[in-house]
């Protein structure tokens, strides 16, 4: 049911715009995917890879690799229900109008699926990190009262930092999709409801 749902979406998609949006974004969130991995590989991920046999050819499969262009592929699906859902909302019957928007609002679907799904999936990080904690500890000189925070941030950041890489990988994909997920589902619900609102107002008319 699912996959012919994607099907016929990838397929609306074709006929309508075209792939060039569709692969510049999905180039984009690939690249982001791509920077993370070998981020988590510098900082200790077993990339563990598996040979494919076909035949006498033998494919390497990686699986973190896998896990991150299923991330993507999320993002890209996420990013065609958004716009398809917020394109035409109060574009106007003028094309010339609608081919100035139309852009407009790819550009506005993307940043709005994009920005959570990075901040999710590095700002983590980057508060763990050590010239980050460095940064919190040289601000409790300055204001003393933030000392016993800084205590408990820096014990917090130590377990974060002892979980296994894998598990954090994974973890941070699956928190990063949740959340771009539930702005994307917000956008859309708040977008539906303006549009019945609107046909009410309509119909009352």
């Amino acid at each position: 049911m699912a996959v012919g749902t994607y099907k016929r979406m990838f397929h609306r998609w074709e006929i309508l715009r075209g792939w060039i949006p569709a692969i510049a974004f999905a180039a984009i969130g690939v690249s982001i995917e791509l920077l993370y991995l070998n981020y988590m590989i510098s900082r200790g991920l077993a990339d563990e890879s598996y040979d494919l046999s076909i035949g006498i050819v033998k494919i390497p499969l990686s699986i973190s690799l896998f896990v991150s262009l299923a991330a993507a592929i999320v993002l890209l699906v996420l990013w065609m229900t958004v716009f398809e859902n917020t394109a035409y909302v109060m574009a106007g019957p003028d094309r010339r109008v609608r081919r100035i928007l139309y852009p407009l609002r790819m550009i506005r679907a993307a940043a709005l699926v994009l920005t959570p799904f990075t901040i999710v999936l590095f700002v983590p990080y980057i508060v763990v990190s050590s010239w980050f904690v460095n940064w919190i500890i040289s601000l409790t000189t300055s204001v003393p009262s933030l000392q016993q925070s800084a205590v408990n941030f820096y014990v917090w950041s130590t377990g974060v930092g002892g979980t296994d890489s894998y598990v954090k990988f994974v973890a941070s994909q699956l928190s990063a999709a949740t959340a771009a997920s539930v702005v994307a589902g917000l956008k859309i619900w708040r977008v539906k409801g303006t549009r019945n609102l609107m046909l009410l107002l309509r119909r009352k008319r």
